[in-house]
């Protein structure tokens, strides 16, 4: 037994109607995949106990990243009994706070509240005794007794600054076993409610709503959005379960594709002149200064890392004999003829890109162009973006390549790379492409053995065609919108 667990195990004994959930190692999770995690252990040690516990409140989608980053905690049905989950960081377990929406909200107020902590061998235990140590072998969660929904709104301190009710200590009922029976007798109607009244705010319009929304995503502070408005506002956003919705989930800053041929870069004399809407950064000419572009590019010879294929093309023998195979090697079924009297590889290729039908033949002639005619790009267009993503310690980027067809339409091609100074994509990567309604049209993932330089699909769509493109990996994932 390690010296924490020989803590841990003195605490109980001190402490017997405290809980301690023996968790794995948490060293290396992000706080998104912590708080699930969490929620995940303390529902099951409930339900072992022969509780009923049911999805979390206000809503199952409180834990999306814009939510988590404003409000602490999260809340749990159990016998159908609102119970939140406070998380405290008190190293002498005073007491804690607990934000006001968990309080004086009608679809956040909880029947009852549970300070939690997260303790490790590289955390101070609530007794202050434990060392640190950065080899975090074993966690637990610490559960340190409840308080009613009365009991706050009558004994704790409201902080109107920071928003939060001050709990103190000596109000909590530690005998947790006592509120696991509390909601059972409450669920069965042999105990009255012991939740207080709560004040209706006066409903926010829909055009209001969305401008404050708005005005709060792209307002770059340091303070906690909580703060940034009135309560009042504030928390008849939170309250509103569209509004919520449309908080956690903004709409998409979409990338119109066609207008990326709207206009030519002209100049290469300044960086920024590849910089695009959205981060899309203009790659048809990147092989000059590389140590002047932004973020990952520093780490890369750029000529390696959009080079496609194997297919050796420095000699005019060897371009004109990989043109002649490409139309050599047709589908019969949708073979596109040799063009009469026109010799030019460039040409037989662009001919061969607006011909066929074949989009695997279309986009191997595109990188044969892309390899002997970069810089004739008058029909084409490839830009990049970091998606200043980490999956797992994995950082990737997402190229999208557009042409226009003579009918009209556009064929697309997505790449995910790996960036930074990974070599090759990690195992179970995917690359996704939705329609506008949300239906998944094509999937395709990475390798398990980790040899894929990058993952790919293809398509074609029409002029004013919506779809997202979504990239993940093991419950992580960022989508971008697009339109023709």
């Amino acid at each position: 037994m390690s010296i924490f667990d020989r803590q841990v195990q003195l605490l109980s004994e001190i402490y017997p109607e405290h809980v301690w959930i023996d968790i794995t190692d948490l060293a290396s999770a992000s706080p998104l995949e912590l708080s699930r995690y969490t929620i995940d252990k303390i529902s099951n040690y409930l339900s072992d106990l022969g509780l009923v516990v049911k999805a979390a409140f206000p809503t199952e989608e409180l834990y999306l990243p814009l939510i988590s980053k404003a409000i602490d905690g999260f809340g749990l049905l159990i016998a159908g009994v609102r119970v939140a989950f406070i998380p405290s960081d008190s190293i002498d377990l005073a007491g804690f706070e607990i934000q006001q929406e968990w309080v004086d909200l009608n679809n956040w107020a909880a029947d009852y509240y549970v300070p939690f902590q997260l303790v490790g061998v590289g955390d101070s235990l609530p007794s202050g005794t434990a060392s640190r140590n950065e080899n975090r072998e074993h966690n637990y969660i610490h559960l340190w007794g409840f308080i009613s929904h009365q009991s706050v709104q009558k004994k704790a301190n409201l902080d109107r600054t920071l928003r939060t009710y001050e709990v103190d200590s000596a109000d909590l009922i530690a005998e947790l076993e006592q509120l696991w029976l509390s909601c059972e007798l409450l669920n069965a109607g042999e105990l009255t409610s012991e939740r207080g009244s709560v004040c209706a705010l006066a409903p926010l319009s829909a055009s209001a709503a969305t401008a404050t929304i708005d005005r709060l995503q792209q307002h770059k502070s340091v303070f906690s959005p909580r703060l940034l408005l009135p309560f009042e506002e504030w928390g008849a956003i939170m309250n509103t379960p569209e509004y919520l919705y449309l908080y956690a989930r903004p709409l998409p800053v979409i990338t119109k594709i066609s207008n990326w041929f709207r206009s030519q870069v002209e100049s290469i004399d300044r960086v920024s002149n590849y910089i695009n809407e959205g981060g899309w950064l203009t790659i048809d000419r990147i092989d000059w200064q590389p140590q002047l572009l932004p973020g990952f590019f520093h780490a890369h010879d750029l000529k390696d890392l959009f080079a496609f294929g194997n297919t050796i093309l420095s000699t005019e023998q060897e371009i004109q004999r990989a043109v002649d195979n490409l139309y050599a090697n047709q589908n019969p079924a949708r073979k596109v003829d040799l063009p009469a009297n026109v010799d030019s590889p460039l040409l037989l290729l662009t001919y061969l890109i607006q011909h066929t039908t074949d989009l695997t033949l279309c986009w191997q002639a595109v990188e044969y162009l892309w390899k002997i005619a970069p810089d004739n790009n008058q029909n084409w267009h490839r830009r990049i973006k970091d998606l200043g993503l980490v999956m797992q310690g994995h950082k990737l980027g997402l190229m999208v390549a557009a042409i226009p067809l003579l009918d009209g339409t556009y064929t697309i091609l997505n790449r995910v790379y790996p960036i930074g100074t990974e070599a090759c994509l990690p195992p179970n990567v995917q690359l996704n492409l939705f329609s506008e309604s949300g239906e998944r049209l094509y999937q395709v993932e990475s390798r398990a053995t980790a040899i894929d330089s990058y993952i790919q699909l293809y398509f074609t769509a029409s002029v004013g065609n919506l779809f997202n493109v979504c990239i993940s990996m093991n419950g992580t994932s960022i989508t971008e919108a697009f339109i023709i």
